[in-house]
């Protein structure tokens, strides 16, 4: 049971890394999509800037915050093996 749980730890932090991994590239893929020829991110609006800005915003942080967690859960997971 006890190896089942520290195996368990160390599929929950790869999944959580891989996740927030994932995430950021989404977000950075949508960010380069959307530059114009000059470099600029082009929106159609002020209110499009900011509501986009915020939500990338939250989830790079909620992203960068999952792949401390799942490095953290990782290191758990295989020095409690050892």
């Amino acid at each position: 049971m006890n190896t089942l749980i520290h195996h368990s730890t160390t599929i929950i932090g790869v999944a959580l890394m891989v996740t927030g991994l994932v995430v950021r590239t989404l977000i950075s893929r949508r960010r380069f999509n959307r530059r114009g020829i000059t470099g600029l991110q082009l929106f159609q609006s002020f209110w499009h800037w900011r509501i986009t800005t915020l939500i990338e915003s939250l989830l790079n942080m909620i992203a960068a915050l999952m792949i401390l967690a799942g490095a953290f859960l990782t290191a758990c997971g295989i020095y409690s093996n050892h």
